[in-house]
């Protein structure tokens, strides 16, 4: 996952849990309350040997602490909960400035690794739509790499969304949008295994939470091919004003974010950075569509276009 804290746990030794515990007033078990806290969020979970030897030896829960990886922990929202869970740990000391300091210093680590959270108050990390969205994309991008035609498309949509963000030209900006809207076809035709118009196969897919969903799929479909000069020669009578940058924006976002509701194979806990196979959907579970293919992603070049990345 973009911007995960899972993906990034490698870089706390460092920026984070050393400096705290060179706190002039740092207590000497700190290693030894964090390795005891972390325990329910790990994944296997540490023997009672174990604890028993962080509890009773400060040097040894200090090593078996920093040496923890990411994937040690169950999922992304395990780390989460940890990191809550440690402010409560360094708040309980009643230790002046070292609360405060865990504060500024995992601020600076998800400022300077660009991680999808922000820290509020009183002491929370919020994951923010960009991280959602990061990990919608490339969740698609998983799942289009197992069949060469939808990797055509993607690969498509990916050349003309990047040639659009270099020129800003209005032609290059329709060819992104038709592309998206290809691939969002592909999509559907893929999953009901025959080809066809988008508006024929959302009819002919059950798994909507309601028909105004559906419909919003069909109507920006018809959009797509009503508009002078993305998927057709339009009907300029309909056409309100000339496309801007919004709709590169809001368009071809709302193409890709829609298509998750066409494919197989999609899990959504992997969205909200819950981690692989968290979603009780059927549609989670079942296998996503095969066959041989192989994609480069401009998911950074998008979300800079769309200011939701400062990388």
């Amino acid at each position: 996952m973009t911007g995960s804290l899972r993906t990034h746990w490698e870089y706390t030794p460092t920026e984070l849990w050393e400096p705290l515990a060179t706190h002039q007033k740092a207590p000497p078990d700190l290693f030894s309350d964090l390795f005891s806290t972390a325990d329910e969020f790990l994944s296997p979970r540490p023997t009672e040997t174990e604890l028993e030897d962080a509890r009773n030896n400060p040097g040894k829960a200090r090593q078996r602490f920093l040496t923890l990886k990411g994937t040690d922990f169950a999922n992304e929202s395990a780390i989460v909960q940890f990191l809550e869970d440690a402010h409560n740990v360094v708040g309980d000391y009643e230790i002046p400035g070292f609360e405060d300091l865990y504060r500024r210093l995992l601020q600076e680590v998800l400022r300077k690794f660009n991680l999808r959270y922000r820290l509020d108050e009183p002491f929370t990390l919020r994951f923010l739509i960009p991280g959602s969205f990061s990990n919608l994309y490339n969740e698609l991008q998983r799942l289009t790499t197992n069949n060469g035609h939808l990797s055509g498309l993607w690969h498509d949509f990916e050349e003309a969304f990047d040639l659009y963000a270099r020129t800003q030209s209005d032609s290059n900006l329709r060819v992104s949008i038709a592309k998206a809207s290809n691939y969002l076809e592909g999509v559907a035709s893929a999953t009901r295994g025959n080809a066809g118009t988008l508006g024929s196969l959302c009819d002919q897919l059950t798994d909507w939470p309601h028909d105004k969903v559906k419909e919003a799929v069909k109507n920006l479909y018809g959009f797509c091919s009503d508009y002078p000069g993305i998927r057709h020669a339009g009907n300029p009578r309909n056409q309100r004003r000339p496309l801007d940058r919004r709709d590169s924006v809001s368009i071809n976002v709302s193409l890709l974010a829609l298509a998750s509701y066409l494919c197989t194979g999609f899990d959504e806990g992997v969205m909200l950075g819950a981690g692989p196979g968290s979603s009780s959907s059927p549609q989670a579970r079942s296998s996503p569509i095969t066959a041989p293919g192989k994609v480069n992603g401009l998911l950074k070049r998008l979300l800079r276009t769309i200011r939701l990345s400062r990388a």
